[in-house]
């Protein structure tokens, strides 16, 4: 029996520089990006665009002037990444997921990879129950959607 692609994939905080290329295919190139139009625009108006910055020899992403964003990677085990998150906290009580981008399935290009988006989701939700106060995590991508965390 083989490994799953689940058991294969990392959840990090650096991304190599040498994976620019990549990451611009997760964010700005991505082929799934048609079913989320909408919910980019409006993160771009009301947070800004998302740029990918270099720095001590890892990426990241900034989100126009906001202060604070962070940016999980999801990689394989050779360092390529399959999915990307960017959040930030603009509140005391919430989390807010600015943008979320994940390599398409390989049997279909237009198919969600939905154990890669799981995966940086449930970091996401992790990191929220163990930063005091956050009771609410919402996707921009997804009008009036917020989970609920029970704390």
């Amino acid at each position: 029996m083989g490994k799953s692609l689940g058991d294969s994939i990392t959840i990090t905080c650096k991304l190599a520089a040498d994976q620019r290329g990549a990451l611009e295919h997760l964010l700005f190139f991505n082929v799934n990006q048609h079913r989320v139009r909408l919910g980019i625009q409006q993160s771009i108006e009301i947070y800004g665009e998302p740029e990918i910055h270099e720095s001590e020899g890892s990426l990241h992403v900034r989100v126009g002037d906001v202060e604070g964003v962070q940016t999980l990677f999801a990689v394989s085990d050779v360092g390529h990444p399959l999915g990307v998150a960017v959040f930030v906290r603009p509140a005391p009580e919430r989390f807010v997921v600015l943008h979320l981008g994940v390599e398409p399935r390989l049997r279909s290009s237009a198919d969600v990879n939905t154990p890669v988006l799981l995966k940086l989701m449930h970091e996401i939700r992790s990191t929220a129950r163990r930063t005091r106060g956050v009771d609410r995590i919402e996707l921009v991508y997804k009008e009036r959607h917020a989970v609920r965390l029970n704390v």
